[in-house]
This record gives C-alpha cells, sequence and structure tokens, in this order.
C-alpha cells in the first residue's frame, strides 16, 4: 500500500511545530443520538457550550480509555482460576460472570476432611446463577452436592457453602466445627462474597470414582454488583441499585464505590457510614452531578436496542467486567470504556463529560481561519499501524463463562491489497459476540482511517471542546488536503495559542450501520457439534452500471454464478472505491437457479463503484463475499434521451421548427437538421448548437425556403458529443 507523505506547516512563526508525540493523553467518545427524553444530546451539548471553559484529558484516557488506542480490558485472575498467596489481591466484578476464589484458608480436618475457604467478590452480589467444581457445573440440595451422571462428587461426600457479601456476613459453622481453633463464627468477611468447600475422604478404591481430577476447585457464577440509575431520584440511595450489565452505570458505581475518598477511620466505627455518605455525596457533586446530562444520555446509548440475526434485540452496550481491587483506577475505567468506545474527561468545573460510543452529526466546524498549525500524515496507513484482521473474543455463558473467540473481524479489501494479514486481538468481558464485532467494526475504522494529522488552532478555536466529531477543513496555498468529517482522538490546551492542539482521524458517517445477518458474526462452535460443511463462496461473472432513461440516477446490475439452493437470502454490498464504509442490501425473494441477477443502488453517478454478493442458506450461515468487482458509473458516454414534442410548420418561404428539452442532467446543446425525404440519412445540419434549459420548450425559423415539403428531426448531446437518437420527422410544406 503507498502511504502520502506527512506534511507539518507552522502558519504563525514562534508557535511551534504541532508535532504528535507533544499531544497529550487519548481520549476517545460520541455525542448522543436522538431518541433521550429530558436528557438527550442537545442538553448535553447546551452543557458543553455554556459550561466548559477548557478541556483537560482525564487520567483514565492517557492509561488507554480509547478502544483502539488503548489496552484490552484487564481481567481478574479469579475469572480463571482460584489463587493461593500469602496476601491474595480483592477483586469485584459487574455483570453476570464466573469467579473462583482466593484462597484465605486451605486445611485437613482431624476426621480427614479437605477444608478450602475462600474470598469470591468484594461487595455484595445480587443473585448466585451457578456453581462449578473445576469445570463441572453441579446442583446442590440445600448444601449438599447432588452426584453427576457419571457418580463424580456423589454419595454426599461434598457440601459447598456461600455468602452474599452483606456485612455482617454469615460465619461458615460447618467450618468452625471442623476446624475447632482454626476457625471461628467471627471469620466472617464482612462485607464480602465467601465460599467454603468441605471435601470428605473416601476409600482409596472410590477415591477416583468421588474425586476424578482430584479435590475440585470451587467457582460461582453470579449477578454481581447492583448500581445507580442515572435516571433515579436520587443515584446515591443505594436501596435503588439494582443489577446492570450497562456499562455507564457500572462505571459510575465504580468511580462512587471505589475511587472516590473513604473516611480516614475505621469501617467499624459507628460515624463511618455518615462519614462514607458525605464524602461520596462531594465526589458526586465535583465529579457528575454538574454534567449529568451527558451521564443519562451516555446510559442510553448503551440500552439501545440492536437488532440480531436470530430475531429480537440485545443492549447495544453490555459489560461482565471484573477487576482486581489494586488495579489502578485509571485502568479500570478504561476498560470499562472500552466496552462502550466510551469517551470521558474532565471540565473546567472539574466535573466529568462522557459520552458512549455512537457517531452524531457534527455540530462545529474547525477551518483555516481557526488553524495556526498542523500537520496532516497524508493518505492511509503502512503496515505498522494498519490493522485488517481482529481476533474477537467474548464471555459465553455457553462455554461455562469462558472466554472463547466469535468470527474475526476481516477487511478482505485491505488484506487482498496489502498482501498480507495485519492481525491484533479484541478480547474483552462483554456476553455478546455481535457487540465485539461491532466494536472491532469501529476500532478498526478508526485504526485504518485515510485520513489523520494533527492541529493546532487559534483561540476561537476553542469551539471545539467537548466534541469527538467535527468538521474539518486544512487548506493552504490553494490545496485543500481534507475537508470532511474529523473524529478527535487526542486533545491539549496550546498556552502559546491560546486555543488546543488535537489529533485527528477521518471518519465515516456511516460508521454505526450495522446488518445482523452479514456483520454479527456466529457464536462459539459448543461441545462435538459436527461442522456444517462449508459454504460454496459466490462468483459474480457480471457486473454493468444500469442508467435511468433521463440519465440521472444509476444502479449495478449484478450477474452471479451461485448455488441453486431453494433457501438463499441474497446480500449485496456496495461502496465508491475510495471510501471505507460498505452499503449493504437483502434480497429475500429471488428466485433459485445457477444464476442469479441482483440490482445494486441506487449508487453515485460519475464514480468508481465496488460491488460484492454473498448469500444466507436457511440454517442460519452466511457465505464469504465474493471477490469485488469494480464498476464504472461515468456518464461520458451516455446519450442524453431525445427531444419531445417536435412541431415542424410550413409558412410562404419559410418554416418554425419547435421542440421540448430532455429533462436528463447529462444535456449540453441540441441540433435541428432538414431533410427532403423522410429518411434522416438525407436530412443535413441547419443549426449549430443550440443550448437551452432542462425540459424547455424552444424553436428554429428555417428561413429562405422554396415551395415544398421539408422533414425536420432534432437531437440532444452530451457534453463529449455523444448524441440522442433523433426525434422526428415532422414535416412542413413552404409555399
Amino acid at each position: 500500500m503507498t502511504i502520502g507523505a506527512a506534511v507539518a506547516i507552522n502558519v504563525i512563526p514562534g508557535v511551534g511545530q504541532v508535532l504528535s508525540g507533544a499531544l497529550g493523553a487519548a481520549f476517545s467518545g460520541t455525542a448522543i443520538g436522538g431518541g433521550v427524553t429530558a436528557f438527550g444530546y442537545a442538553a448535553a451539548q447546551a452543557v458543553v457550550g455554556a459550561l466548559t471553559l477548557g478541556l483537560t484529558v482525564a487520567g483514565v484516557q492517557s492509561l488507554g480509555g480509547i478502544l483502539g488506542l488503548g489496552p484490552n480490558a484487564p481481567k481478574a485472575d479469579t475469572t480463571q482460576t482460584a489463587l493461593k498467596t500469602p496476601r491474595p489481591p480483592r477483586y469485584a466484578a459487574y455483570g453476570e460472570s464466573r469467579l473462583y476464589f482466593s484462597y484465605s484458608l486451605y486445611e485437613t480436618a482431624s476426621d480427614g476432611t479437605a477444608v478450602d475457604v475462600g474470598a469470591v467478590h468484594d461487595g455484595k452480589l445480587t443473585s448466585v446463577t451457578s456453581f462449578y467444581l473445576a469445570d463441572d457445573k453441579i446442583t446442590l440440595s440445600g448444601n449438599t452436592v447432588n452426584a453427576g451422571s457419571d457418580g463424580r462428587y456423589g454419595s454426599g461426600k461434598m457440601k459447598l457453602y456461600w455468602t452474599d457479601g452483606s456485612s455482617p456476613g454469615s460465619p461458615f459453622a460447618a467450618v468452625a466445627a471442623k476446624l475447632p481453633g482454626i476457625w471461628t463464627t467471627n471469620h466472617r468477611g464482612d462485607g464480602v462474597v465467601m465460599m467454603a468447600l468441605l471435601s470428605s475422604p473416601v476409600k482409596s478404591k472410590n477415591f477416583l470414582d468421588i474425586y476424578p481430577n482430584g479435590v475440585p476447585v470451587p467457582s460461582m457464577v453470579a449477578k454481581w454488583q447492583a448500581c445507580p440509575d442515572l435516571h433515579a431520584a436520587d443515584p446515591l440511595n443505594e436501596a435503588g441499585w439494582t443489577w446492570t450489565e450497562n456499562v455507564v452505570r457500572q462505571l459510575v458505581h465504580y468511580m462512587l464505590v471505589r475511587e472516590a475518598p473513604k473516611p480516614t477511620i475505621n469501617e467499624d466505627d459507628p460515624a463511618y457510614p455518615a462519614q462514607l455518605a458525605a464524602l461520596r455525596l462531594a465526589y458526586w457533586n465535583a465529579k457528575i452531578a454538574p454534567s449529568l446530562a451527558y451521564w443519562r444520555a451516555a446510559q442510553d446509548v448503551c440500552d439501545e436496542a440492536i437488532a440480531l440475526k436470530a430475531g429480537g434485540t440485545e443492549p447495544r452496550y453490555r459489560s461482565c467486567l471484573s477487576h482486581s481491587l489494586v488495579s489502578k483506577h485509571g485502568e479500570v475505567k478504561a476498560a470499562l470504556l472500552s466496552l462502550c468506545d466510551g469517551w470521558m474527561a474532565t471540565r473546567s468545573d472539574g466535573s466529568y463529560a462522557i459520552y458512549a460510543g455512537k457517531y452524531y452529526a457534527p455540530t462545529v466546524t474547525i477551518g483555516p481561519e481557526h488553524i495556526v498549525a498542523y500537520e496532516w500524515e497524508g493518505v492511509g496507513v503502512d503496515d505498522d499501524t494498519a490493522i485488517n484482521t481482529l481476533v474477537c473474543s467474548y464471555v459465553s455463558a455457553a462455554h461455562d463463562y469462558n472466554s472463547v473467540e466469535t468470527d474475526a473481524w476481516r477487511d478482505e479489501d485491505d488484506i487482498a491489497e496489502r498482501g498480507s494479514e495485519l492481525s491484533d486481538n479484541l478480547d474483552l468481558q462483554t456476553p455478546s459476540w455481535g457487540q465485539v464485532r461491532r466494536l472491532a467494526k469501529r476500532k478498526m475504522a478508526r485504526t485504518n482511517a485515510p485520513f489523520r494529522g494533527t492541529i493546532t488552532t487559534n483561540v476561537a478555536g476553542r469551539i471545539a471542546r467537548g466534541h469527538r466529531y467535527i468538521n474539518l477543513t486544512i487548506a493552504e496555498a490553494g490545496a485543500t488536503f481534507f475537508d470532511g468529517v474529523a473524529e478527535i482522538t487526542a486533545v491539549t490546551r496550546n498556552v502559546a495559542t491560546g486555543g488546543l492542539t488535537f489529533s485527528w482521524v477521518s471518519v465515516d458517517p456511516n460508521i454505526d450501520a450495522w446488518n445482523p445477518a452479514t456483520e454479527e458474526g456466529d457464536p462459539a462452535a459448543v461441545g462435538d457439534r459436527v461442522a456444517s460443511q462449508p459454504l460454496e463462496t459466490p462468483t459474480i461473472s457480471e457486473a454493468d452500471p444500469q442508467f435511468s432513461s433521463d440519465g440521472t440516477a444509476a444502479q449495478v446490475q449484478v450477474e452471479v454464478d451461485a448455488p441453486d439452493r431453494d433457501d438463499l437470502t441474497w446480500y449485496a454490498r456496495w461502496k465508491e472505491s475510495s471510501a471505507a464504509v460498505w452499503n449493504e442490501q437483502t434480497y429475500s425473494d429471488i428466485d433459485a437457479g445457477t444464476a442469479v441477477t441482483l440490482l445494486v443502488g441506487l449508487v453515485p453517478l460519475n464514480s468508481s463503484i465496488d460491488v460484492a454478493v454473498a448469500y444466507q442458506v436457511g440454517d442460519g450461515r452466511v457465505s464469504e463475499w465474493s471477490t469485488t468487482e469494480t464498476v464504472s458509473t461515468s456518464t461520458a458516454g451516455l446519450a442524453p434521451p431525445p427531444p419531445t414534442e417536435l412541431t415542424a410548420t410550413g409558412g410562404t418561404g419559410e418554416s418554425s421548427v419547435s421542440w421540448r428539452n430532455p429533462t436528463s442532467g447529462n444535456l449540453a446543446y441540441l441540433r435541428v437538421y432538414r431533410g427532403p425525404t423522410t429518411s434522416f440519412g438525407d436530412a443535413s445540419l441547419i443549426s449549430g448548437d443550440i443550448v437551452g434549459g432542462l425540459g424547455e420548450v424552444m424553436s428554429l425559423d428555417d428561413t429562405g425556403l422554396s415551395a415544398g415539403t421539408y422533414y425536420y428531426w432534432v437531437r440532444a448531446f452530451n457534453a463529449t458529443g455523444v448524441g440522442s437518437t433523433a426525434a422526428g420527422p415532422d414535416d412542413a410544406v413552404v409555399t
């Protein structure tokens, strides 16, 4: 791939070169679209305009809060295994997921019972979903583990106990009875979800029947922390907090419960609750309340319904994130933001403005009058930066809440052009494979954006504060480097100019376009399911432009070599060759056969159009896209329609010819012909190039004629001289 050279311009001497390395912490986000009552996008924008006097990037952003610029979400170790360390870290989780424990005690009682106790989660859980021993999902009768289908864990030999994280907690009386002097009823684990597993001894000949893999490690699946609802009358009232998978609600919980200041006195002090409430309220009033419109709008974006390939919908952004309490706050907040392609930044009043990932039409324009210096990095990205394959992973309940892969997000055109796959991983803590692929689409589009650079503005350029998407025009010495929608990816205040310095990439307004049938992908295969035979990739045998009769519109007719099946639903996609995002169409009623004709569009005139096709079979599988074909919709060789309403009227020594011009946009001029017979081959041109308006009625007087009958024709021509069929003849009798 050929990459354009970077261009750096200083418009005002002394300001200094605009270098991308000098940019501050990266940030990302999106404004909110319509449909939000009371606190929608318009309200959030009003807050920006009225209150944001200077924007600095929150610490979370410097740690990689941008999807595509930052790391994947840090997972708690206890999502994969139990921990045995002298001082294990505490863990917490959101949404629904499976957690092992960190051992607090592993001992053998005097009767040979193995006693394992561990801390699972810091804070109260909402409800328990299920339990596991090793990789086996189990059921319980009271606290006794029921035998598996092969007898494992049977004979009442194993007992499992747990707490829900209330404070004060419930003691494990069964553990205290087994280990007197080591464990007492005072070992409660206040405010911590705990599990205890008692594994009784068995005769050696029966050991492998009951414990086929040794004494197993327990884990539990739960709906974890309840979180504030930003639309509640009092979001700080914990009595109204509920369980949620909403990323923004989880982020608010983290900031209030984990990040906000805590009292310096002991938690057992009677004054602790009041001091904690006061500190939490002060944090809320300083960090969230002034920009509450942003938070409510972002919460609503996460809850927006996204159509699913199988029918129904799911929320746009869901989270089942778990984290260690010793992780840096910025890392955890960045991990949550990565689950919604979110953006959060501090405003001049100290509060946080936040957006969840959704494109909005820019309301701000930065042009040459705002720019004092810029660096334009040319066209395209090189192989060291580009990504054309993203391996997508999600947390699957069907796979015992493990991280598994869905279909990778691939840019087949870029792979073919570069001749290599440039791969990266997107391993997110969400239960939705479709969500990971939606986020992968956004990440790849941002990473591979064809235009990018940095801008330093004057004071007037501060209108870009608080905006993710702007209209941007970069022009210098008569040359326009960029004119379109840009996404701001990093920003700092510039002391020298009084304005901003920000980095940007070009963005396609259709980035959120989504076709579940072709883009959602499929969940990871479960168990020993036999893989279906791979589908044959369709082949385009011919692709040609089709123009409307008046030349004002174009489509692409695609002939496809196809499997002869009755259960096919066809898909076609098209884009201008220079664009990054495809437009897709569905054809649900195409007759079966080995050849299929699809009409694609409407597509732009006088452009290079890429087209490709795919199909879906009755069991829901979708074929690979065909090889892309490129079609030109140039109208240079397209004749306009012929004129209409032609009449010729004779008189004394002259005749008058009138007609109506065609309405085609490619009409350039007309010519009039006269002949002695009804054959156009005998006619001669009697006019010059006649210019008139589209659909205009025009006329020509033909004088100095001898008596007789004359025949007239009129033809329309385009700018390149391609003419229509002749309208006529109509005759005139001259006396």
